[in-house]
């Protein structure tokens, strides 16, 4: 009787994270179809094909048009490569977020392994780790997140690996590389350093530290002096990264980490401090403060909380692995997998509907009927507009406007060019004329901004807007045009 119990308790261990993974795998195909954009994938389009184009990405200010290029230097580099320039497409780069994410599924089921020698451990991991919505939401997206989520994950696997030896210096250039496509993930850097600092491993600490300081300036030179001669990258990958942080989104970062995280967590710490294992502590140490503080920066996300996910993706199947192995029934562990897996769901985007599709191919007619090729366009998605063949000099609005509002850029040039005409079309997801909703005002433009498009602009469309690239129910894609064209 209890053999027949313990079967049925792990057959449910498995369907629970087969459960939320089938649901969400089974949207892949369809997200990576969508041809509109999604998030901040347009704006890294854009730079990616200005520099595939010879175009410099690091302009210094904002007088003729604004670079957003806030990714690693590296993302682009390789992104200029794989993507087409006659006709730029989302679907190499979001093809590369899914090796990305693979890629950290496969590194949850091996540091689950290394935890318990079992292979049931390895293989529920990545299971639960796909379960998450984060990374079928915006794990999948165009954007850098989900090779430098790769290369931190792995750098940190070499180091927890040869944690004991002086192979452990093979992980600094592979987590710098990481630095180099996204400059947040550094939890796991951190925590090597902190692992032997605690084991009072000063040499090895100073070596780690040493090595990792050489390659990344190393690396910095390279790019600020020769593969970007002339321009300002260290303005855009330093300065303009750290003014978008606001201390006002850390009690809405505090709110979400106790929400996804805090049940899970209290198993983890404890299965942490019973076993010893001080690199992985380490590790989730600076994976919490560093979630949050990133969390705290403008227009941030649900997965910023990644490093956390691959540590409860890891240890909380362990655990269960473990619980298995005596042939005891941890049901508190299964309650808190399920509780744990459907917190995970938080604030994922239902995959695009046909609708979507058809309202994103409205949109892009509109815009190619009516506007000539290379015309200037001004707008949030910058993605859409390029792949109707305009131009985007200011691809990067939503930057540029949190920067002018810090006090670090002014808008007086793209106020300018708004009431010289300079822009044949400037797309916005809500009325400049109705909308009250300061926060929405000041998302996307400045009070001069919005002052020049009410006075020189009007309205020349008002389409459905699709789903994906909502940020709100009620937006819908607006089009103004110079009023002397009309």
């Amino acid at each position: 009787m209890r053999s027949r119990a313990f079967v049925i308790f792990a057959t449910c261990v498995f369907l629970v994270p087969i459960f939320f993974t089938s649901r969400n795998l089974s949207t892949w195909p369809t997200r990576l179809r969508y041809t509109g954009e999604e998030s901040y994938e347009g704006v890294a389009l854009a730079e990616m094909t200005r520099l595939g184009h010879g175009e410099p990405i690091y302009a210094s200010g904002a007088a003729d048009r604004f670079d957003a290029a806030t990714y690693g230097p590296l993302y682009y580099l390789l992104g200029k490569r794989i993507i087409s320039l006659p006709n730029p497409s989302y679907f190499p780069l979001r093809m590369l977020s899914v090796v990305g994410m693979l890629g950290c599924a496969a590194g949850c089921g091996l540091l689950a392994f290394w935890l318990t020698r079992s292979y049931l451990a390895a293989f529920l991991s990545p299971l639960v780790f796909l379960s998450y919505g984060m990374v079928t939401d915006h794990g999948l997206q165009a954007l850098s997140d989900g090779i430098a989520l790769l290369l931190f994950f792995t750098g940190f696997l070499v180091a927890y690996r040869f944690r004991d030896s002086r192979a452990v210096l093979l992980a600094a250039p592979i987590m710098v590389l990481g630095f180099y496509f996204k400059p947040q993930y550094i939890a796991g850097p951190i925590a090597v350093v902190l692992f032997h600092l605690i084991r009072r491993h000063w040499r090895r600490a100073v070596e780690f530290a040493g090595l990792s300081a050489l390659c990344l300036l190393s690396l910095f030179a390279y790019f600020q002096w020769i593969a970007f001669p002339g321009q300002a990258f260290w303005r855009h990958f330093l300065l303009y990264q750290a003014a978008l942080f606001s201390w006002q989104r850390f009690a809405i970062a505090l709110f979400l980490y106790v929400l996804l995280f805090f049940i899970p967590l209290l198993f983890v710490i404890e299965y942490l401090r019973t076993s010893q294992n001080q690199m992985m502590a380490c590790y989730l140490g600076a994976a919490i403060v560093l979630g949050l503080l990133t969390y705290s920066k403008s227009a941030s996300g649900m997965h910023y909380f990644f490093e956390t996910v691959f540590i409860v993706s890891t240890v909380v199947p362990a655990l269960i692995a473990g619980e298995l192995r005596k042939q005891r029934l941890p049901v508190d562990l299964l309650l808190v997998l399920t509780l744990m897996l459907f917190a995970g769901q938080w604030s994922t985007k239902p995959a695009p509907r046909p609708s979507d599709f058809q309202q994103h191919e409205a949109i892009r007619n509109y815009l190619r009927q009516n506007f000539p090729p290379g015309a200037k366009a001004l707008g949030p998605a910058p993605g859409d507009l390029l792949q109707a063949g305009l131009q985007t000099p200011y691809a990067g609005v939503f930057q540029l406007t949190q920067l002018v509002h810090r006090g670090i850029l002014p808008d007086r040039e793209l106020a300018a060019a708004l009431r010289a005409h300079q822009f044949s079309v400037v797309t916005l997801n809500f009325d400049v004329w109705r909308e009250r909703d300061p926060y929405w005002l000041r998302f996307y433009l400045t009070a001069p901004m919005i002052e020049a498009i009410q006075q020189e602009y009007v309205l020349a469309a008002n389409l459905d807007l699709p789903l994906p690239e909502r940020e709100r129910p009620t937006d819908r894609f607006y089009a103004y045009v110079p009023r002397s064209s009309r």
